[in-house]
């Protein structure tokens, strides 16, 4: 199942251009994405919502950090889920996260399907076709078109 017009909204703030490349390319086969590269142009360009959004927030960038973004996000999208990612967690800053509601934390590195997964699993979605599945069932028929 390819995402629709009723598709979840994943929003992506990863500061690394490749990282950030990665799961928008990922993601959009079952999502509409939408990604940023810092919390400032995050805050800037997107309007208040209440639709069905999944922010996948990295921990360490350019000025705010990922928690400080969450808490200023929160007001604006009051039915999101937030998920943070990290290569730096530690004890302190698990608990720091946790203390700032996020509803999942991924530590770096990752693979794909884990963040599909989560995000599956954060929006209540039974997803009977992983997107493994997806993807492979999508190959397959650019290959016959191709014969």
């Amino acid at each position: 199942m390819l995402k629709t017009s009723q598709s979840p909204h994943i929003v992506i703030v990863e500061d690394n251009v490749e990282a950030n490349n990665l799961l928008r390319d990922w993601l959009r086969l079952r999502f509409a994405v939408t990604c940023f590269l810092d919390a400032e142009s995050t805050l800037r360009i997107l309007l208040p919502s209440r639709e069905q959004v999944v922010f996948l927030i990295d921990y360490n960038m350019p000025g705010d950090n990922g928690i400080v973004l969450k808490q200023k996000l929160e007001p604006l999208f009051p039915e999101a889920k937030y998920i943070l990612i990290s290569g730096l967690f530690d004890d302190k800053l698990t608990q720091e996260a946790k203390t700032a509601g996020f509803d999942a934390l991924i530590p770096k590195p990752f693979g794909m399907p884990t963040i599909t997964q989560k995000i599956e699993e954060l929006l209540g979605l039974n997803q009977k076709e992983s997107l493994v599945d997806i993807v492979k069932r999508q190959s397959g028929q650019i290959m016959v078109q191709m014969i």
